[in-house]
């Protein structure tokens, strides 16, 4: 089809594209600029629920989980996504995983086991020091109905045989569901005669 077969109100009709209101370069300017200002504080004006705010929380998280469950590396995600749940099944977990960092902190234990020898440890940072390392182990946060499955294949109830058995499944390979039930013929239907 050529350029003739169109009615020239099309073609001259036709016009250039505007030129974009907002260049790269000023996009990226703008990005920039947004960074300084966050950095030279401006978590203040933003308030603490935003984004950046949630996943310094999210940090503090990582390293007292990494903490009480022995020092090992833990995904980030993760962390984030146990923080998530644990402070949604009990409204009072935020408070108390920060008390429990404090305490760490501020007592400058190096490793779970000093923190759990502790014969004045307070039973509600023992109490959280358990919560965080079960929903880790187990990979679920709660209990009964109310639990909710984080991870399975990341528990860490999974490291010590890592690499010499496989996580466990429900089947044991193919065809290992048994042999398919019988279902009784309908009482509606009528048996085909011959």
């Amino acid at each position: 089809m050529t350029s003739s077969s169109f009615p020239k109100s099309a073609v001259l009709c036709a016009k250039p594209l505007a030129p974009a209101l907002i260049s790269r370069r000023s996009l990226l300017g703008a990005a920039a600029a947004t960074g300084v200002a966050l950095a030279a504080g401006g978590f203040a004006v933003l308030g603490s629920s935003n984004a950046f705010a949630a996943s310094v929380a999210a940090d503090d998280f990582l390293r007292l989980s990494e903490f009480v469950t022995g020092g090992s590396p833990l995904s980030a995600g993760l962390a984030t996504r146990y923080l998530a749940a644990l402070t949604k099944s009990d409204a009072s977990f935020a408070a108390a995983a920060q008390a429990l960092h404090q305490h760490v902190a501020s007592q400058k234990i190096s490793h779970v086991d000093d923190l759990l020898a502790a014969p004045d440890l307070d039973p509600a940072l023992r109490a959280t020091a358990t919560q965080i390392v079960s929903a880790w182990y187990l990979g679920v946060v709660g209990e009964d109905a109310d639990a909710v499955l984080i991870s399975y294949a990341n528990a860490l109830m999974y490291r010590p045989t890592a690499g010499i058995l496989d996580i466990p499944t429900y089947g044991s390979g193919p065809d290992s569901w048994g042999e398919k039930p019988v279902v009784p013929a309908s009482p509606n239907k009528k048996s085909p005669q011959a």
